[in-house]
């Protein structure tokens, strides 16, 4: 039973403050899962499943600690207790806690309750160095199903027995993936970026963010599609031969577009998406790990495209990159990048980011509790602008999520608004 072991190259980048992956800045990220409920949570349940997730998934109660070479490692701790903070606060609340100090020092793994008057709002707070979207949300459901076996008394679900800690993705990965498939996908991305002028470089948004934002760094938009919106746009996507997140893709980028310079003309952008990899080492969600890795897709836009047409060069963007395993192979060639010159080219920003988590199951809850929303978030000084999207039960949500130091509400807002626009263009359709 692996009760140490190294942190992986890949989980580094989450634990050095200054540390990147691609474009992204992951240092010390924290991510927060959690749901807005009506009713009121009994808190000693909750402290009891906090335990009992904790002794479910070894990495929850795992701290980093330097050996005598300064190597980290993850080190097993079977005696750590999840802290659970309990405090009134609504929505102005929560923003403040997601824009709060990053402190890991007393563990990896915590949580808290927010209470405004009938409603209840669970928050879990895990490092993204052990967690990535999907694995955050299962988490999120195995709360409410051993919440809801407390509550009403009924069969806890089973955990896995196995209590080692869980072997790094990129180390996985470097089983099925050879050095001279990364190799070789690194002297392609070099030599593809030798024959780009300034003009293809893919357009951005101007950086006119505020120092100090009265509301916080981080920002987030929501728009929440009804059981109807949410068919309709799934109906859509197929009757186009696209995925919803290929749809959604060209949505985003028509959104953009609409905020970039000059105002009409094509113009090249350059879509980045998240991509979970477990399925490259057939690892379920339901291991507590992060699995995240990520693709771009580039492509043409003009100030007239129509969401579905950019949908198109998103969907082939995206298969493209599945032909080359390319979320696999990047994952490991941004840990073994030769040159500066090649840094660069991974470093640079898209126009935007997606975050798809997919489909998921709507949480099971005891009577009193009735779930109105679940959040995600997961933003860190300098990340690009990103839709992160997700679908629970029938209902599909969008988040726009910034860094106001980078670009103001104003310019996000706008860009939140012809998003809107871009969706009922295609349900219209």
């Amino acid at each position: 039973m692996t009760t140490q072991r190294p942190i992986s190259p890949f989980e580094l980048t989450y634990f050095d403050s200054a540390s990147r992956l691609g474009s992204v800045p992951t240092g010390d990220m924290p991510l927060f899962i959690g749901s807005t409920v009506h009713g009121s949570l009994d808190i000693e349940i909750l402290r009891r499943v906090l335990d009992e997730l904790s002794a479910a998934h070894p990495l929850l109660r795992s701290r980093p600690v330097a050996d005598a070479e300064n190597v980290l490692h993850f080190v097993r701790d079977d005696a750590y207790r999840p802290r659970l903070e309990v405090a009134d606060g609504g929505e102005a609340e929560y923003l403040n806690l997601v824009n709060g100090p990053r402190d890991w020092r007393d563990g990896l793994f915590r949580a808290h309750l927010l209470r405004d008057r009938d409603r209840d709002q669970i928050v879990l707070v895990v490092h993204h160095g052990i967690s990535d979207g999907r694995s955050a949300f299962a988490l999120l459901e195995q709360m409410w199903q051993r919440y809801t076996a407390h509550a009403t008394e009924t069969a806890l679900p089973q955990s896995d027995s196995d209590q080692g800690l869980p072997e790094a993705i990129d180390d996985r990965l470097g089983e099925v993936i050879s050095d001279t498939e990364v190799a070789d996908w690194l002297d392609q991305l070099r030599s593809g970026a030798a024959t780009m002028g300034p003009e293809s470089a893919p357009r951005t948004l101007p950086e006119d963010g505020s120092r100090v934002d009265p509301l916080g760094r981080f920002a987030v938009q929501r728009i929440e599609l009804d059981a109807e919106e949410t068919r309709v746009l799934i109906d859509t996507a197929r009757a186009h031969g696209l995925s919803v997140n290929s749809l959604l893709g060209g949505a985003g980028l028509i959104a953009f577009r609409s905020q970039l310079e000059p105002a009409t003309g094509p113009l090249p952008m350059f879509c980045g998406h998240a991509v979970d990899v477990r399925s490259e080492v057939d690892l379920p969600a339901s291991t507590m790990l992060n699995c995240a890795s990520g693709v771009g897709t580039p492509a043409l836009v003009s100030h007239d495209s129509s969401p579905i047409e950019v949908a198109h060069q998103v969907a082939a963007g995206m298969r493209a990159a599945t032909e080359r395993r390319e979320a696999a192979v990047f994952l490991l060639a941004a840990q073994r990048v030769p040159d500066e010159p090649t840094a660069a080219i991974l470093s640079a920003a898209p126009t935007l980011a997606i975050s798809n988590i997919g489909r998921l199951p709507a949480h099971s809850t005891p009577d009193g509790i009735r779930i109105i929303r679940d959040d995600v978030y997961a933003m860190g000084p300098g990340m690009p602008p990103k839709l992160t999207i997700f679908t629970v039960g029938e209902r599909l949500t969008i988040q726009v999520e910034y860094d106001t130091a980078q670009h103001n509400r104003a310019q996000l807002g706008k860009i939140g608004l012809a998003l809107i626009d871009a969706l009922q263009g295609i349900g219209g359709a």
